[in-house]
């Protein structure tokens, strides 16, 4: 679904009359520095602090947060600790095997069915947890091209509970499987006086276990196919970018022995009726007001100069930058540092990681964007491209010369009292040369 946000009226403009850009705020959790709506230049040097620009075109560029890396890297760590376990039974096997002179791998088939029960399903759950969690933090999108911003936001689900369905049941239906499983194993591991009553035991564990399969599997089938049609759906706010609500927070969150500050910087839409309230918006952790500043440059500067002005977004999480680092950690260390690093590498599948990272990146995380989304970002003839203001380009000029000359926003106050007194200023000198002019004449 695409949603096109209509502009704010007159009257919720005057509500928002002490909101604009320089002016600062205290709330009761901490402090506001407002940034927009009007995207001022704030003389600040343009760095992706957190790597927020996840990717970036001629005409539009997408800000996604959340590390990728590290979820699919502790996803694969079970699959490490799996071999590691199944490898330290068959090593004890065939020590237990050279001392004793009898072989019996009934402890490496154990663990490894263990690890198959147990290690890879955990392992596939924070898989698919990590996937969900792709696609349930869609990016925002800004078009330099139409001066506009797609936020998303979901709209409100209905509450749909599973029939018959809790972690309570869950829990016993996963412990019934596995007792099953066993069941169906536990033969080979015992000796039986007739081979036929031993495969009839086996086989009597398979049927058990093929209709609990297909009767939780069926179950599940229909009843998360009716949660989904329950569940929130994603849209996308049409907003223009000169009327985009951007600004700093510094929280301080005090605890019975800990006081922490955290400083987000946040992009909002706001609510039509209630301007105080936002529509849609979006938020990443930038450490320091200095940092959101830095933060807030790059996209600003995307939208007003053009993609060469805003950083790329970065590599880390790319196949190819691992491989280079990797050849470059082999120049730079000595055996054994690299042989650790090599060890951990491996202990976390970094190289599978990698891959799965860039494709969460690159295919996941835009599969479940509205195919509306890839109409509005089609780029347009330059002849159609909307642009700034002149008011805006003026100001713009008029604040990059005044930081020259030493001044920084953060002490600027609220951009119409300066511009004001850089008006009175300014005629104040015109008033001086003309009086000048005529007591030479």
């Amino acid at each position: 679904m695409f949603i096109a946000t209509k502009n704010p009226s007159s009257t919720q403009t005057s509500r928002e009359s002490d909101w604009e850009v320089g002016v600062r705020r205290t709330t009761q959790e901490g402090r506001l520095l407002a940034l927009g709506p009007a995207p001022v230049a704030t003389g600040s040097r343009a760095a992706d602090i957190n790597a927020w620009v996840r990717r970036k075109t001629e005409g539009w560029l997408d800000l996604q947060n959340g590390n990728l890396l590290f979820g699919a890297e502790f996803s694969l760590m079970f699959l490490s600790l799996s071999l590691l376990t199944v490898m330290a039974a068959v090593v004890f096997t065939l020590e237990v095997g050279i001392n004793l002179g009898r072989w019996d791998w009934g402890l490496p088939l154990f663990v490894l069915v263990g690890n198959l029960l147990i290690s890879l399903p955990w392992g596939l759950y924070m898989h698919f947890l990590g996937n969900k969690a792709v696609k349930e933090t869609p990016p925002v999108r800004l078009n330099r091209q139409r001066r506009e911003v797609a936020m998303p936001r979901w709209t409100e689900g209905k509450d749909f509970k599973l029939p018959l369905w809790n972690d309570t049941v869950a829990g016993f239906t996963y412990i019934g499987v596995l007792f099953t499983i066993g069941w169906a194993l536990t033969p080979f591991m015992n000796e039986y006086s007739s081979t036929e009553y031993r495969n009839s035991l086996v086989l009597e564990g398979l049927v058990l276990l093929g209709i609990e399969l297909l009767v939780i599997g069926t179950y599940l089938f229909i009843a998360l196919r009716l949660k989904k049609k329950h569940d929130p759906k994603l849209v996308y706010e049409i907003y223009p970018w000169d009327k985009l609500v951007a600004y700093i927070e510094t929280k301080q969150n005090i605890g019975p022995s800990l006081m922490a500050t955290h400083t987000v910087l946040t992009l909002a839409i706001p609510k039509p009726d209630d301007p105080e309230s936002a529509l849609a918006a979006a938020s990443i952790n930038v450490g320091h007001e200095t940092s959101g500043l830095a933060q807030w440059e790059c996209i600003r500067r995307f939208m007003e100069e053009g993609p060469e002005a805003c950083p790329d977004p970065k590599e880390d999480e790319t196949l190819a930058h691992y491989k280079a680092k990797c050849r470059q950690a082999r120049k730079d260390l000595s055996l054994l540092p690299w042989l650790g690093k090599k060890v951990g590498d491996w202990f976390f599948q970094r190289y599978l990681a990698h891959i799965i990272t860039e494709r969460r990146i690159k295919t996941l995380a835009l599969k479940s964007l509205p195919k509306e989304l890839d109409t509005w970002s089609a780029p347009l003839p330059k002849e159609q491209w909307a642009k700034p203001s002149e008011e805006l380009q003026i100001l713009n000029l008029q604040l990059t010369r005044a930081y020259e000359r030493g001044l920084r926003f953060t002490g600027m106050g609220p951009v119409s009292q300066w511009q004001a007194q850089y008006d009175e200023k300014k005629q104040q000198k015109r008033g001086r040369g003309r009086y000048q002019a005529r007591v030479d004449f």
